[in-house]
């Protein structure tokens, strides 16, 4: 887990920070080196190449880094990046914020908590596939499943799909190099390549037969890697004006803010039901939340995510999250809105929407 101290001061100047680059961080298996600090007026951004120097495969969730920032957390869009041997990649994380607080701090608290590294891979043992239409065999938590077959006159056409089914802390790998085919010579155009949880890879075979019964023999094909966490040490980030605060001997004592005006449970659930019935009527759900909201004035970000669940279309709760932000008495945690958008061109057209309120 990567973890940027950056402590967040009361900035009276509403003017840009700009901030020192820090330094790399390099690993026996991973290598950091930071692009990009800067601030908008409404976002942060701390970009960074990410560098696989081991032999495993390196696995960054970028929805996980979070930012925390005057009490609330910032996260950038879902992304995974998956870096074999040798791979780099540039990683961008802009992080939005809301008034009335500004992206202007002298310092940040950046958390990674979405870095992963695997173990050595373990090969499977496999007994041979028999091809045909629709063959099927299991090998350790691989389900292996011809899913097209065709012969013709010169040659055996094969599509063959291999879909892991381990564990979430678990990648699958398919090294096509070792392939063995009985019963003709085969060309297989791809390689093979790594394979997360739920996911699966297809591949592609032609065999010229040679009149003995077809099969993929599997044994070292496929292999299984164990997920680990990566820690990383803490980076201090700063902005070229940044003074280190002196300690107060007799901290005051700061009373936590009032509860957030939202609509009651009445309103609440009331809203959600008219919702359900003008959807199933064939109305217009979101124009009647807008009356709503225009009378009641309030709902809070958590029920906006309540409310988004009602809906079972992606466009109609895009159009609801757009209507119901200026209502929002908690913008500042709006961003988490966007997660519960399906469509990644609509998490986009919300985000896009957010930029310009």
């Amino acid at each position: 887990m990567i973890i940027f101290v950056l402590l967040l001061s009361e900035v009276t100047i509403a003017q840009k920070a700009t901030y020192n680059t820090p330094p790399s961080i390099n690993r026996k298996r991973v290598r950091v080196t930071f692009e990009k600090v800067s601030a908008s007026q409404t976002s942060y951004y701390v970009n960074y190449k990410a560098e696989n120097i081991g032999n495993g495969i390196f696995i960054i969730d970028r929805e996980l880094t979070e930012l925390q920032h005057n009490g609330g957390a910032l996260y950038p869009t879902t992304s995974q990046y998956i870096l074999k041997p040798g791979d780099k990649k540039t990683i961008y994380n802009q992080f939005r914020v809301k008034p009335p607080v500004k992206a202007n701090a002298d310092s940040l608290y950046l958390k990674f908590n979405g870095l992963r590294y695997t173990s050595p891979f373990e090969p499977l043992n496999g007994k041979k596939l028999i091809l045909g239409e629709k063959a099927t065999t299991n090998i350790g938590p691989f389900a292996i499943k011809v899913m097209d077959y065709n012969v013709y006159s010169d040659r055996v056409y094969a599509e063959v799909k291999c879909s892991f089914n381990g564990t979430t802390n678990h990648i699958g790998n398919v090294d096509l190099s070792n392939v063995v085919v009985t019963g003709g010579k085969a060309a297989i155009v791809k390689k093979g390549d790594v394979v997360l949880s739920g996911k699966s890879y297809t591949f592609a075979i032609n065999i010229t037969p040679n009149g003995d019964e077809l099969s993929i023999v599997f044994n070292n094909v496929l292999s299984v890697g164990q997920l680990q966490k990566l820690n990383l040490r803490g980076i201090k980030i700063t902005s070229t004006s940044y003074v280190e605060p002196v300690k107060n001997k007799n901290p005051k004592v700061i009373k936590a803010p009032g509860r957030i005006a939202e609509l009651s449970f009445a309103d609440f659930s009331a809203l959600k039901k008219d919702i359900e019935i003008e959807m199933n009527s064939g109305g217009n759900p979101v124009g009647m939340a807008h009356e709503f909201l225009l009378e009641k004035k309030c709902i809070s970000t958590a029920q906006v995510i309540d409310i988004l669940s009602v809906f079972n279309l992606d466009g109609s709760r895009l159009k609801f999250a757009k209507m119901a932000y200026p209502f929002t008495t908690d913008k500042v945690k709006y961003h988490n809105v966007i997660g519960k958008i399906e469509y990644t061109k609509n998490k986009q057209a919300l985000e896009e929407f957010l930029e310009h309120q």
